[in-house]
């Protein structure tokens, strides 16, 4: 009977250390092909913003995954323009830089960062002017800003967006926080400023 139980033990014992060394592979295995894969593909690109958001959203930031998704978000925005998904790929770009750039303790390089993300924002503006997401380009350009402590430059993008997006929640969000931070400007000044741009 002692035998018998020993034996038992035993079995459980190797089956649980050869499970144990099978997680362990599996998880290298992950890490490699994360590594490994090009993402020129959007069903590899969405599952690495997966993996990379997924971390974000329990407070872990995971900067190699978010800077391997920046990359090949916006390499798989030049060689697939005309894919639905590429200016959703261009927004969590953006947002994944400015997360990065949060995330950079030195000034210059953080900026450096943050004008990068400030920059595919633009991209996205530019090539993608009927994106339903559009309106979040402006906020997060807002935010970079602020967080730069280059006060004007937000408020300009800030009221662009309630220029141009009136109508939306976030533009009338925008809209109260604008009244709240006590800019003067009136909508005619406003609309003054836009027409010289």
């Amino acid at each position: 009977m002692k035998l018998r139980i020993f034996s038992l033990l035993l079995l459980a014992l190797a089956f649980c250390s050869c499970g144990s060394k099978q997680g362990k592979n599996d998880a290298t295995e992950d890490e490699n092909i994360c590594e490994s894969s090009d993402y020129s593909n959007s069903k590899d690109l969405i599952d690495l913003y997966h993996q990379a958001d997924s971390l974000v959203q329990i407070g872990q930031i995971d900067i190699k995954k978010m800077q391997l998704f920046v990359d090949n978000a916006t390499a798989y925005a030049k060689t697939h323009p005309d894919d639905t998904l590429t200016p959703h790929f261009l927004l969590y770009a953006g947002i994944f830089e400015m997360d990065i750039a949060l995330s950079t303790p030195s000034e210059s390089k953080r900026n450096a960062r943050f004008f990068q993300a400030v920059d595919i924002f633009n991209n996205l503006t530019k090539k993608y002017p009927d994106y339903k997401n559009l309106p979040y380009c402006y906020y997060y350009k807002g935010q970079i800003y602020e967080n730069m402590k280059r006060t004007s430059d937000a408020e300009g993008e800030y009221r662009e967006l309630v220029h141009r997006y009136p109508d939306t929640d976030l533009g009338r969000n925008i809209a109260d926080y604008l009244k709240v931070q006590g800019y003067e400007k009136s909508s005619d000044d406003i609309m003054h400023e836009i027409s010289q741009k």
